[in-house]
């Protein structure tokens, strides 16, 4: 099998994060589905139109083609698609002539795989993860750009969202389409369950392996674009929570810089137990983890979040609103679901899981990631249903 992957979020260096996801989505399919990705982006202080490099990786290889970027935008616009015109060439002379193409993320490239299915026949599936269709954001998609991303997705062969509230409200927006909900994956290898506590014989309370103390741990780890987590609001929770116990601190890993949040914390003398760490690794993300106590999520919309299934995958429970695909795996055997902007609800879930959360069963957690998000399984799914396609 010979796929074509259009990524419409690419991680870059400037966003390293941006639908890193869809890569580990690729990198888990099987030895027998062989896959290149193409992209086009601009390139800096290039002195040729375009350049194209091949980057080999261990699952899949990369065609990026750069370009310099018109002063334009609409020639940019139409020198992006050119490119990927150019790309297609390029990779059915250098790898295969595509069996499929796999869209992740309807928009904007979405455009192009129906211009190819429109042009040379080509079937796509398309893989969705996008918070656009929530109805929070009811007035981002209106006219005609409700328009073209319904068309692009009613033109997929099939459609894999990553939970079943997207399914649905992809519905609620005219999709009419075949579904099959594949959920996001976790790297069950690099995700593990935290290992137990090492004591110290002159001490009764269990050590860490860092200089932070031994108080108990919240981790949260988003963008901390506000619309759509809502940190500001938990942030106030810690300060109503602090007024009561300091035996806590909320551990909070970034993509981007939050001096807002930083000057609330300092104002508000929440230094001591809110601690932000920036952008880390993956595998410092997964430490991170497995020195939490508990996760918490208090977003005013999602999907399926990726830092649920790597809390499972770690056997650590999660507080979170119940939004999006969320309600669809966390079940009261794996953490608490409280109702959208419901701070107080939020003050109470975080004493509840200060005070009990090391009485869940961490293992169990992590057998139900390993059952339902491991990266090979997830990656099988996904071939199955490219097979499906292809003879069909």
């Amino acid at each position: 099998m010979n796929v074509l992957h259009l990524l419409s979020w690419f991680p870059t260096p400037d966003d390293p994060t941006l639908g890193n996801f869809c890569v580990r989505m690729i990198d888990a399919l099987p030895e027998d589905c062989h896959s290149v990705i193409l992209s086009v982006c601009d390139g800096k202080d290039m002195t040729k139109s375009f350049e194209v490099k091949e980057i080999p990786r261990a699952h899949h290889t990369h065609v990026q083609i750069y370009i310099r970027p018109p002063k334009v935008n609409a020639i940019r616009k139409l020198k992006m698609l050119r490119m990927y015109q150019y790309g297609l060439k390029y990779i059915k002379k250098n790898f295969f002539n595509p069996d499929l193409i796999h869209l992740h993320v309807t928009y904007p490239l979405g455009q192009v795989a129906l211009l190819w299915k429109k042009l040379f026949g080509y079937k796509y599936v398309l893989t969705e993860h996008w918070t656009i269709y929530q109805p929070q954001n009811k007035d981002v998609l209106v006219g005609k750009l409700k328009q073209k991303i319904v068309k692009i997705a009613n033109n997929a062969e099939l459609i894999m969202p990553v939970s079943l509230d997207l399914q649905r409200c992809m519905e609620r927006h005219g999709v009419q389409n075949r579904f099959q909900v594949i959920y996001n994956l976790v790297n069950i290898d690099m995700f593990t369950l935290r290992q137990p506590p090492c004591i110290d014989s002159n001490r009764t309370t269990p050590a860490r392996n860092d200089m932070q103390g031994f108080k108990k741990r919240m981790l949260h780890i988003s963008t901390l674009r506000d619309e759509a987590k809502n940190f500001s609001g938990i942030l106030r929770v810690v300060e109503r929570l602090r007024q009561q116990r300091d035996d806590f601190e909320l551990h909070v890993i970034h993509d981007y810089d939050a001096p807002e949040f930083k000057t609330f914390v300092k104002e508000h003398h929440l230094e001591d137990c809110v601690i932000f760490h920036g952008k880390k690794t993956s595998a410092e993300v997964a430490e991170a983890y497995q020195n939490a106590d508990f996760f918490v999520l208090f977003s005013n919309f999602e999907n399926l979040p990726c830092v649920i299934v790597e809390a499972f995958a770690s056997g650590v429970p999660v507080l979170s609103t119940s939004v999006g695909g969320i309600a669809e795996i966390l079940s009261p055997e794996r953490g608490i679901l409280i109702p959208q902007g419901d701070e107080d609800a939020l003050l109470q879930g975080m004493i509840q899981m200060l005070d009990h959360a090391s009485e869940y069963d961490h293992q169990a957690i992590r057998d139900y990631a390993i059952k339902t998000f491991a990266a090979q399984n997830i990656g099988q799914q996904i071939f199955d249903t490219y097979k499906k396609v292809v003879i069909s």
